[in-house]
């Protein structure tokens, strides 16, 4: 296994090849694997290693002395999207780790926690899901009349986003979003109308959510949204934003609020946020 570590202070750099050679050791993984380091200082040195060498995983720090934050992964990402990324990151990057998580990542670790063990654990779990993702990708995931993440892919987004809200302890929202009267304008109109009014509805939600929230088709005439609990808007002003809107467009919603503290599978939040959506209804589920 070839893994390329890129990390900027020697002391760091040196002690993390400590790590993987422990992890070769044989100790924690069921079954031997050599493992063979490769190490850049910096974003250009990590480049020029990606252009030559077929790697299994990058060991990232996002913080090189040419390269910072969000624009040292892009660039990993953009060299070698095929190769699944851990982060390295400082205590007070979490809320950026996962942000980045959302944007191709497979995982990250806080650089002071790192030891054989949770670098043992992440390795080969990165490299599962990357694999996974991409066979994913290589199948259709978006649905062809709006263009939107179809149900498997909004799905997988949904519950790679859950997992994250637990581990961080952050709250999330799932929505579900549903346009009035599609079954009485393809009566009136034909089928034809009622999936115009479905692109727009499509339309409409997608210039509500941010970037790095998930929307999707997840059934003949609803869709679904995610969306994180941040510093700028908590998920109730979420809410309340999307469903004023929402409803100027006759568009039905409703919604289910995930707490760490009470963790509840996708499903279930799913089946709350349909529970929720009701005309008239003013109220989230929890």
């Amino acid at each position: 296994m070839k893994v390329l570590l890129v990390e900027s202070e020697p002391e760091d750099a040196l002690f993390f090849q400590d790590v993987l050679a422990e992890i070769e050791s044989g100790r924690y993984w069921d079954k031997w694997v050599q493992i063979e380091t490769l190490h850049a200082a910096t974003c250009s040195e990590a480049i020029a290693i990606l252009r030559n060498e077929t790697l299994e995983v990058i060991l990232l720090d996002l913080d090189l002395a040419d390269s910072q934050g969000i624009e040292t992964f892009r660039a990993a990402q953009a060299q070698a999207p095929e190769i699944p990324v851990i982060l390295l990151v400082g205590p007070e990057d979490g809320e950026l780790a996962a942000r980045l998580i959302r944007e191709g990542a497979q995982d990250f670790l806080i650089k002071e926690q790192v030891d054989c063990l949770p670098l043992a654990h992440a390795i080969p779990n990165a490299v599962e899901r990357h694999r996974l993702l991409v066979a994913a990708r290589a199948t259709a995931t978006t649905d062809p009349l709006t263009g939107l993440l179809n149900r498997d892919g909004f799905l997988a987004c949904a519950d790679r986003d859950r997992k994250l809200a637990e581990r961080l302890s952050r709250r999330f929202m799932v929505m579900i979003a549903e346009p009035r009267s599609l079954s009485e304008i393809a009566s009136a109109h034909g089928e034809h109308r009622r999936d115009l009014a479905l692109v727009e509805a499509a339309d409409h939600l997608r210039n509500l959510v941010g970037p790095t929230d998930v929307l999707g088709r997840i059934g003949a005439t609803r869709f679904g949204l995610t969306v994180f609990d941040t510093d700028r808007e908590s998920v109730e002003e979420v809410w309340a934003r999307i469903y004023g809107s929402a409803a100027g467009h006759r568009i039905l919603i409703g919604a289910a609020i995930f707490d760490a503290d009470r963790p509840a599978p996708l499903e279930v939040l799913l089946d709350l946020a349909a529970m929720d959506l009701a005309p008239g209804a003013l109220t989230m589920r929890r």
